[in-house]
């Protein structure tokens, strides 16, 4: 597996921690689990809109991320390392979520939704060629997913503590099929707009190939991203406080 990296600053409290009162909890004894599951989801990621300390759950309106690299692609189409900074992630909050279950006995989640539009603006650095085309510089970048079909698959373990069971994820497998991908590269060949419109142009009419080139960096940066937020969250708020 080619190598992705995603860096998520989060400010870790250690105190054990319950839900705030606006978010949905559910009974694991309850006949239809799974629907409350999705309908808790669902309103978990609609109150992400603003920041919860006691619960170590970040703002996803944006989501803030300070650093991801993407590996250069399976099939060399972008042969490039894709190096991004600060970034902001708008959109996510506005997910549809249509399946949410745990796995009391496998100990995983699995999860599937569609979101809107998924819209990355960060600072980038690249230098290598995309399509054949040498490509460098470094500046404001914005991405955009379209109509994106998500999936997402977290294995944990359970950590005993004070009398409690708290979570923590081990591994996740995230899907994102989007119907459209847009790219916008600012300041390609250090300024030369003739070059970079005409870049960034071959990106747009080719977003298809380019896009299954580096999907599954993509995939496997957002899922870091999330997996450290779950962990974030699930080491404070217990099973027993999650779940009643």
């Amino acid at each position: 597996m080619k190598p992705v990296s995603a860096l998520l600053l989060l400010v870790v409290y250690t105190q054990a921690a319950k839900f705030p009162p606006n978010f949905k909890k559910c009974n694991r004894k309850e006949p239809d689990l799974d629907k409350c599951l999705k309908e808790a989801a669902q309103i978990g990621l609609t109150q992400s809109v603003k920041y919860y300390p006691q619960i170590g759950l970040p703002s996803f309106n944006p989501l803030e991320v300070s650093e991801l690299k993407i590996a250069p692609g399976s099939q060399s189409v972008v042969n490039v390392e894709q190096n991004f900074k600060n970034c902001k992630f708008y959109g996510i909050n506005e997910a549809k979520i249509d399946e949410f279950k745990f796995d009391f006995e496998g100990k995983s989640t699995h999860g599937r939704g569609v979101i809107p539009e998924i819209k990355m603006l960060c600072e980038y650095e690249v230098n290598g060629k995309i399509l054949l085309l040498a490509v460098v510089g470094s500046g404001p970048s914005t991405i955009i997913l379209k109509n994106v079909n998500v999936t997402v698959h977290f294995d944990y373990e359970e950590v005993p503590k004070n009398g409690k069971t708290y979570v923590h994820f081990t591994t996740n497998k995230v899907t994102l099929d989007p119907d459209f991908v847009s790219f916008n590269f600012e300041n390609l060949f250090n300024g030369d707009k003739q070059l970079g419109d005409g870049i960034n142009k071959v990106l747009n009419e080719n977003y298809r190939e380019v896009y299954a080139d580096v999907k599954s960096g993509y995939e496997e940066g957002l899922g870091l991203v999330v997996q450290q937020i779950i962990n974030n969250m699930f080491s404070k708020v217990s099973m027993e406080e999650a779940l009643d």
